[in-house]
């Protein structure tokens, strides 16, 4: 039994140490009429770039939320079939319309 327990240690030792600590990065995005919405950050699972969309035209108010609603058309005019959208900086003057890999 003696000889047994350094070997269990190992073992156990080994199992440990090929468990993902990742996990934390990991997050749930947010929908918005649709479409996932990425704010400078990326989804983990693989995706194709359909192509980006730039606000145009004028803008009242400047709001983060006025915007996020003219991005959000363009993406519903532009891409249609798009999954999600990745807003790069926080600027909101485009976004990359994306679509996942199945």
């Amino acid at each position: 039994m003696k000889k047994l327990m350094p070997i269990l240690g190992i073992v156990i030792i080994a199992l440990f140490s090929f468990r993902n600590f990742s996990d934390h990065r990991l997050c749930q995005a947010n929908q918005q009429q649709g479409y996932y919405i990425y704010m400078q950050s990326v989804p983990v699972s693989d995706y194709t770039v359909l192509g980006t969309v730039k606000k145009t035209g004028v803008v009242w108010t400047g709001q983060p939320t006025e915007m996020f609603n003219i991005l959000l058309r363009k993406v519903k005019k532009d891409y249609p079939n798009a999954d999600g959208i990745i807003f790069d900086g926080i600027d909101m003057e485009h976004a990359t319309c994306i679509k996942f890999k199945e």
